[in-house]
């Protein structure tokens, strides 16, 4: 049994309705991003991550997040260098990226040479003062990665003006197929 009828029929506040459900039928099941962090500092780190939290809340593909890490410093900063390494399950590291702690900065994540996202680092306004730490990181996933067999792991590292130990997070990211509607 089908119910057959033309959009046009409806009034027209219904027809603005069905036209966002029938897009919702293509956009609104995304795939997520389920991760895991953990901060690899040790005592001799002088920044250690507290918390990490997404907007949107999990992560969409084809959606820029908003990351924002948390954490403490124990001393003041006036450069330093951060690095980015992502791997990926049978083909390997795919991104190995540094640049300066300060300011903003951004790269593409490309796997066997086609371009899946970009990440874009909000850095620390140097100097910056012993205290509480907070960065931001916005990423854009291609939302045409697979779900089950994407996942990544991601190593970042960052060192100060005396090439001390800053900070260290391991994140472990998977894709997920989700219900989110957007």
């Amino acid at each position: 049994f089908w119910l057959k009828f033309s959009l046009l029929s409806l009034p027209a506040p219904f027809q603005v309705v069905m036209r966002v459900l029938s897009a919702c039928g293509v956009v609104c099941l995304g795939k997520t991003i389920s991760f895991t962090w953990k901060d690899c500092g040790d005592s001799s780190t002088h920044g250690h991550v507290t918390g990490v939290t997404t907007k949107p809340d999990p992560p969409v593909l084809g959606t820029t997040t908003a990351i924002t890490g948390t954490g403490t410093l124990d001393e003041g900063v006036s450069s330093g260098t951060y690095n980015v390494d992502v791997s990926v399950p049978v083909i390997g590291k795919v991104v190995s990226h540094s640049d300066s702690i300060c300011g903003d900065s951004s790269f593409d994540i490309k796997v066997l040479g086609v371009n899946v996202g970009k990440v874009s680092i909000h850095g620390l306004s140097c100097p910056a003062a012993a205290g509480t730490l907070n960065l931001e990181i916005d990423a854009l996933l291609n939302d045409k990665l697979p779900a089950g067999i994407g996942q990544a792991t991601i190593a970042m590292t960052a060192t100060d003006q005396s090439n001390g130990k800053l900070v260290c997070m391991n994140v472990e990211a998977k894709i997920e197929n989700g219900d989110i509607v957007v």
